[in-house]
């Protein structure tokens, strides 16, 4: 009795200690790599979480062949990504471009995994061209915006000006936007081609765009005929902008301009608009200061230069003073 008792308990801790010492499969085994990944990662070693999770990729694909199991590409796509943020974060930007491109083969129209590619290459790596290609080999399957934009600013990054101002063109074609038009008509005056660059504002002009967005398009023609020397017609631009939309900035650049060029009537008409959102501007208060000197005001002038006293125009304020005494 006590000997068959012996043979079942043997049998029992025989077939117990199989199951204890049997080989984990390779599914688990997978799945411990994973979570090694997840807690290195959160303790800050993501080169070591990203081999980890490599790892678990590499078994969790051999219990597929080995072991029968299903494949299961939402937690090969998890673990992919994952260990992209391991090698991104880790500064491996090699081995995070070349996760990248295995993420792209099983979702090839993600535009965020394709930027991601872009970027890294560009920023990271300074490899700009090949981010143009990959923009472009995206951009060619289905035309965007967004992309045609971000391959003229990546030619532009470059100064490869002909084919930065062409996609920015390209670009326009899908969107008549204010900001791209902006940017061609700089190239085009980087370019030299300061007639292309006045007729791509006049043509979108033409496209009849919001008021404030044409306000914008005034001030930068404005901006660009005075780059270029063309003040009178730089003038009349920011008038046109001024017109649709106060803006301080142009106020007080025709201010100077006017005043520069002897046309007090203009001028103090722009300092009158100027004082009128704001009382004590020291800008506006320093040229109607000027203009009274120069129009025999002197005392208009030495009172408005001690409104002036302590501040930017200090200095200025205390010479014009003293002359101004002084006579």
């Amino acid at each position: 009795m006590h000997k068959k008792i012996f043979v079942i308990l043997l049998i029992i801790m025989t077939a117990f200690a199989s199951i204890l010492w049997a080989e984990k499969s390779l599914e688990r085994i997978a799945n411990e790599k994973g979570v090694e990944g997840e807690t290195l990662f959160n303790e800050g070693k993501y080169l070591e979480a990203a081999s980890k999770f490599e790892t678990a990729i590499a078994k969790l694909k051999e219990a597929v062949k080995k072991e029968g199991i299903p494949l299961d590409n939402e937690k090969i796509s998890k673990w992919l990504e994952n260990t992209f943020q391991g090698y991104f974060q880790g500064k491996d930007f090699e081995n995070a471009i070349r996760i990248l491109d295995e993420r792209l083969k099983l979702d090839p129209d993600n535009y965020k995994l394709m930027n991601n590619k872009a970027i890294i290459l560009k920023k990271y790596l300074g490899r700009v061209d090949e981010a143009i290609i990959v923009l472009q080999k995206y951009n060619n399957k289905k035309r965007s915006f967004k992309v045609e934009k971000k391959i003229a600013g990546y030619y532009s990054a470059i100064e490869d000006y002909q084919n930065a101002v062409k996609w920015y063109n390209k670009a326009y074609e899908l969107k008549k936007d204010s900001k791209v038009i902006k940017n061609i008509a700089n190239l085009y005056i980087k370019l030299g081609k300061n007639a292309e660059a006045i007729k791509a504002y006049e043509d979108f002009i033409l496209t009849n765009p919001k008021e404030n967005v044409l306000a914008q398009t005034y001030k930068n023609m404005g901006s660009l005929y005075e780059n270029i020397g063309s003040y009178s017609k730089a003038n009349v631009h920011y008038e046109k902008s001024l017109a649709l939309k106060y803006d301080k900035d142009i106020n007080l650049k025709l201010i100077i301009s006017y005043y520069d060029n002897d046309n007090f009537a203009m001028a103090k008409e722009k300092i009158n608009q100027h004082l009128g959102k704001k009382s004590s501007d020291a800008d506006a208060i320093y040229y109607r200061a000027m203009i009274k000197v120069n129009e025999e005001d002197k005392p208009g002038a030495k009172a408005d230069f001690q409104k002036l006293l302590g501040g930017k125009y200090d200095k200025s304020a205390k010479g014009w003073i003293e002359s101004i005494e002084s006579e």
